[in-house]
């Protein structure tokens, strides 16, 4: 099964829960941008889990955009957890991607460390979650 979102900076803030973990989300800014808060998506029955937020960096005219993650491997069935992390920009409609990267993990016990994937030009960030054979 696959889970697909796309999303840009929002102000929107909620509890989720995922494992027992109670997650706030709420926006967030630092010296290199503002980031969202954390998201979860999951596949089916939770068999695999991604934990990210997107953030943002501007210099003039110039936009940047990178994704931060956790990936989770909750079942043991053979396949492990593999996100899809794309960056660019949604002009007039259209998707124009400037980077893309697979990111994967098969340990059942614990989580990834968190995943940061680097700061690539445009404004918003895709990413896809699935589980595959591992």
């Amino acid at each position: 099964m696959k889970t697909r979102t796309r999303f840009t900076t929002a102000g929107l803030a909620a509890v989720l829960s995922i494992g027992g973990l109670g997650i706030a989300l709420a926006p967030s800014a630092s010296a290199e941008g503002a980031c969202t808060g954390w998201r979860i998506i999951q596949t089916s029955h939770n068999a695999t889990g991604l934990k990210y937020r997107e953030c943002d960096r501007y210099s003039g005219s110039r936009t940047q955009t990178k994704a931060q993650l956790y990936l989770w491997d909750n079942k043991h069935d053979g396949k492990i957890a593999q996100a899809f992390t794309a960056t660019g920009s949604n002009v007039n409609g259209s998707w124009r991607e400037s980077w893309h990267r697979y990111y994967s993990w098969g340990n059942e016990s614990k989580h990834s460390p968190l995943i940061d994937t680097g700061w690539h030009k445009g404004h918003d960030v895709q990413v896809l979650l699935k589980a595959v054979k591992g």
